[in-house]
């Protein structure tokens, strides 16, 4: 009976240590490889070998931990199975060649804390699903081909530290709901079509460190109290602030 016992411990044991990933996380892994041009990608995966075997994915307790594939010619769309990563924490896929719309399914994700696509083409807006996630802390999209509005969903993004959307074709006002992401320390806006005033609260941002906004369309007053906040880098040149206000944001 103890030798029955101890083979019964020996293959659970086993079974724990070669459980892998679920097919499902596998098969979200083989449509990015596939719907990306995986064969042509700079450093490729072998996808008769398993999947902590593959450059840039990292698991941890059986579940895709990471998907880093920074520069690597990735050329295609992203699935929208890649929301069956459940347990994802990061995902960067900068500086490919993706284009087509950011997969709504990613907001499935409920752990998700990174989200990098920046220097691609990809188009559309971001969606709302993206927008309504807690645990997110960095969105990079900058230069991409993205457009539409921002809206007041960004409330959402309740955790954000880092929102990049410089060099894109978004337009319309900054929504007010903006001033609520407390802890957002860097907001980079840079080279889009936004128009309308500031919201008022944006210089009551608490972590508020880096704020770049130049060549957009804003108008009106801009809020001199930003320049009390002892930021790290500040920008607003080529908008269409009134000229007094803009003498007194820069101190003359």
């Amino acid at each position: 009976m103890k030798n029955f016992t101890l083979v019964i411990l020996a293959l659970f044991c086993s079974s724990i240590l070669v459980a892998g990933i679920s097919p499902k996380e596998k098969q979200a892994l083989v449509d990015l490889y596939n719907s990306t041009n995986g064969n042509e990608w700079t450093n490729s995966w072998d996808l008769s070998q398993t999947p902590e075997n593959w450059m840039g994915v990292t698991i941890f307790r059986d579940q895709v931990f990471a998907v880093s594939l920074k520069d690597n010619n990735l050329t295609g769309t992203i699935p929208a199975s890649i929301g069956n990563l459940t347990g994802l924490k990061i995902l960067n896929l900068q500086k490919n060649d993706l284009h087509g719309a950011i997969p709504a399914s990613l907001g499935a994700i409920k752990g998700l804390k990174t989200i990098n696509l920046a220097l691609n083409k990809l188009e559309g807006n971001i969606p709302s699903e993206i927008l309504a996630m807690g645990s997110l802390e960095y969105l990079d999209l900058f230069f991409n081909n993205l457009s539409g509005e921002l809206q007041n969903d960004v409330a959402g993004l309740k955790n954000l530290k880092r929102l990049s959307l410089a060099n894109n074709d978004f337009r319309g006002k900054l929504p007010v709901a903006i001033t609520s992401l407390e802890k957002l320390t860097d907001l980079q806006l840079s080279s889009n079509n936004f128009t309308g005033k500031l919201p008022n609260g944006l210089s009551s941002l608490p972590q508020l460190k880096k704020l770049n906004i130049f060549d957009n369309n804003f108008t009106g007053e801009f809020p001199t109290k930003l320049n009390t906040l002892n930021l790290d880098e500040l920008t607003y040149n080529n908008n269409n602030f009134t000229e007094t206000a803009t003498l007194l944001a820069a101190g003359e």
